[in-house]
């Protein structure tokens, strides 16, 4: 009887684990088609904002520009046209070839959607603000086929697969491909597509095969990538593992009855626990790694500032000495912005929020943010003990803070009052930072939150703290808002929600 018992249980997981095989291979395949598409639109899309900072287009010198935007279409494999529209109106100002002409069929169109007909079409489209022209878009027409290498990378083994758009319609497919492509994919795809992130459904191709097709979403574009595989892959384990359990369960039964019953339960439990254990462990590593290098960089340039400003401050240096210190102290002064912008933005869609500690966050953060802001502002830290834990990323809640400090110095010229305090609003929390500067002008309120916005002089900002932090507090689920102080100034008010019982951590991009 242990011998059949132990045969029965070999049994048992070689079915299972080739099950899990064929539906976590489909998985992986999946996540590389759509690493692939990532990499490829961050490409794209790296050009596109390079091209949209053209000084032509902020003339409206369209000539310029159109010879400009047919170099840019040659260097970019896959680019078929570029265009620019007016948002408000939808007219195309411009345009880089006639092929593209009557582009006004994608003017309306969204960032990232596939379309089937129309001018340069099919294509995916790519839009981009114009920095110097916020009331217009350039938008890029691409090739779908330039998805094409790795949906048929993926489908050996007689699997099908595709990409498709945010609505559900294909972009590339293994099978049937040009009479597919800007079509609307099958209700089960629309569905998966529906319903976001990953996993896996059973299904039916237009070619009729019954199939579990696995799929994962872009947290970039919205993009799913699917990879379907026969329904018999998955079946005939299910089938032989049923088999196998009913005979080995009868046999058990007649030896020890709930021996076996225990040992399934308590397998099936802890692999759902180590595999839990095991992404808890990947995000808690990330986030330490990512938090410890913005944490330990940014102390070693607030030590290399503090110094330099000792040097040009004390008088005792010689006018050479205190320019290259000035200069050195500058380049400093920028290097920690762009640290922080740039590590903020590399952790961007791979965050997770996490319950934070407000207390101890702006505790751990006010010798850093008084040294940043400079002795002519003086700072007030007001923590109310019922506004304790929040849910949001850590490491961007401080970088948040300490973006809206920095932004209130350089509002008050470095001479002032800077006021940090928390509230409790039900199942909010309030995080406010109050200056006593000249406050924002209403005109400028609709556009402050947007990237690559700023009133400072050029050379002094990116434009890019503002939306870090609403960008932050939108992932975490809260918002962002301004208000004038109740003494002058301006009040930006962090609104982060407070987590709920039992609840230690969410993706910050579900």
């Amino acid at each position: 009887m242990p011998a059949i018992l132990l045969l029965a249980w070999a049994l048992v997981l070689g079915l299972s684990r080739a099950q899990s095989a064929v539906e976590n291979g489909a998985l992986v395949r999946a996540e590389t088609m759509r690493n692939a598409a990532d990499n490829r639109l961050a490409v794209d899309l790296g050009a596109l904002r390079t091209f949209a900072t053209s000084s032509s287009l902020g003339a409206r010198d369209w000539e310029a520009a159109r010879a400009r935007a047919a170099i840019v279409v040659g260097v970019n494999p896959g680019w078929k046209a570029v265009v620019v529209v007016h948002r408000s109106t939808g007219e195309v100002v411009m345009r880089t070839n006639p092929a593209s002409e009557g582009a006004p069929a994608v003017s309306g169109a969204a960032p990232f959607d596939v379309l089937r007909d129309g001018p340069a079409c099919p294509c995916v489209v790519l839009r981009e603000r114009i920095a110097a022209l916020p009331d217009h878009d350039l938008v890029a027409l691409v090739d779908p086929a330039v998805f094409q290498p790795s949906a048929l990378a993926a489908a050996d083994d007689g699997r099908v697969t595709a990409l498709v758009d945010q609505e559900g319609r294909f972009i590339s497919r293994s099978l049937d491909y040009p009479a597919r492509v800007g079509l609307p994919a099958t209700q089960y795809v629309r569905g998966a597509v529906k319903r976001g992130g990953q996993g896996v459904y059973e299904g039916r191709t237009y070619e009729g095969l019954e199939n579990y097709t696995a799929y994962v979403t872009s947290d970039i574009s919205k993009w799913s990538a699917h990879v379907a595989v026969n329904r018999t892959l998955i079946d005939s384990p299910r089938f032989w593992l049923f088999i196998v359990l009913v005979g080995g369960s009868l046999l058990a039964l007649m030896a020890a009855g709930g021996v076996l019953t225990y040992s399934l339960i308590d397998l099936g439990a802890r692999r759902r626990a180590e595999a839990q254990m095991l992404r808890l462990q990947k995000s808690e590593a990330i986030g330490q790694f990512a938090s410890g290098v913005a944490h330990d960089f940014n102390n070693l340039l607030m030590v290399i500032i503090g110094n330099l400003e000792r040097i040009t401050s004390d008088g005792k240096a010689s006018p050479d000495v205190a320019g290259r210190a000035e200069m050195a102290l500058e380049a400093a002064r920028r290097g920690s912005r762009l640290s922080t912008q740039l590590l903020a933005f590399a952790r961007d869609g791979h965050a997770e929020a996490g319950t934070v500690d407000v207390v101890e966050l702006l505790d751990d953060l006010s010798e850093l943010i008084q040294q940043s802001v400079g002795p002519g502002v003086t700072v007030t830290f007001r923590a109310d003990p019922h506004a304790r834990t929040v849910l949001a990323d850590q490491a961007q809640l401080e970088l948040a803070v300490l973006n809206l400090a920095l932004n209130a110095r350089d509002a008050m010229k470095g001479d002032g009052a800077l006021t940090v305090e928390t509230a409790a609003r039900g199942k909010w929390v309030e995080i406010a930072v109050e200056d006593t500067g000249p406050g924002v002008d209403s005109a400028v309120r609709e556009r402050l939150f947007e990237p690559f916005f700023t009133t400072k002089p050029e050379g002094q900002g990116t434009g890019l703290g503002l939306a870090q932090v609403l960008d932050m507090a939108t992932r975490a689920g809260g918002d962002v808002r301004i208000e004038d102080a109740p003494h002058g100034g301006a009040r930006f008010v962090i609104v982060l929600p407070v987590p709920r019982p039992g609840q230690t951590a969410a993706a910050v991009t579900d």
